[in-house]
């Protein structure tokens, strides 16, 4: 197995960001198109609108129009509609209707930019699909286990890293006694850019952190196989994958 040590792992996400992303002048609108992939694997894209000295930069709406065509209504309840403002709240991100977006100016614009890119992300990444058609809310699923099993814990919190930027995360498990800080991220539908993302962020937080804090990623495996090089990335960062199929083994390790 080939060993990554961080710095290989911060050129290689940054060089990669900086040559898939492409920026294209429509009448005044700026269309950026990221190497972020959504759930249907089509590169993200937002919109920049200079609006006097600020920038409005947005979705067009296009996240949650997409997962309402495809059957999943996230304002169909008040739970759902807690869950999705709450993802949005962590990143600072407002919504207009279906439309996601946020104001920046040219100083915080990369923020901003990372900020509505990672929200567009998690909010895709929210429904979880079984065979049946039967749409579920993964992140809820993963706080009712958390719940279920008396495990103790905050929700949506975020850290600054040693780069500046702040990182967001679903669940913290505080310190208890010889236990330590627990930080937890689920992801719906692993691949490859979302786990280079995690990695990226969490090697950016975790030397910020005081304790000797670790990172366990719920990954959604109700209907596909996660792929070996994804459990292997994770493993060389002292990440530890909970595959949703047998997330009863860790129980008593979360509790504790």
């Amino acid at each position: 197995m080939t060993i990554i040590n961080q710095d290989q792992l911060k050129t290689s996400y940054i060089n990669w960001l900086n040559e898939k992303i492409t920026i294209r002048d429509i009448n005044g609108v700026f269309q950026i198109t990221s190497p972020l992939l959504d759930r249907n694997n089509d590169r993200m894209q937002i919109y920049v609108i200079p609006d006097g000295d600020s920038l409005i930069l947005s979705d067009d709406g296009h996240v949650i129009d997409e997962l309402q065509m495809s059957g999943c209504d996230v304002f169909s309840t008040k739970r759902r509609k807690e869950i999705l403002d709450n993802i949005l709240n962590k990143f600072g991100v407002k919504r207009n209707n279906e439309e996601l977006f946020v104001k920046a100016t040219l100083k915080d614009f990369p923020q901003k930019k990372h900020f509505l890119l990672q929200a567009m992300l998690s909010v895709n990444d929210m429904f979880m699909t079984t065979r049946e058609n039967v749409t579920s809310i993964f992140l809820e699923e993963v706080e009712n286990f958390l719940y279920k099993n008396d495990v103790r814990y905050s929700e949506n919190v975020s850290f600054f890293g040693k780069s500046g930027f702040t990182h967001n995360y679903d669940f913290i498990i505080p310190k208890f006694k010889e236990n330590p800080e627990r930080i937890i991220k689920a992801i719906n539908n692993p691949t490859r850019d979302k786990a280079e993302t995690l990695l990226f962020s969490w090697d950016d937080t975790r030397e910020t952190r005081k304790s000797e804090a670790v990172l366990y990623a719920f990954l959604n495996d109700t209907d596909k196989k996660i792929n070996k090089n994804i459990l292997s990335a994770f493993a060389q960062y002292d990440v530890t994958p909970i595959l949703w199929t047998k997330k009863e083994k860790y129980i008593k390790e979360l509790s504790a």
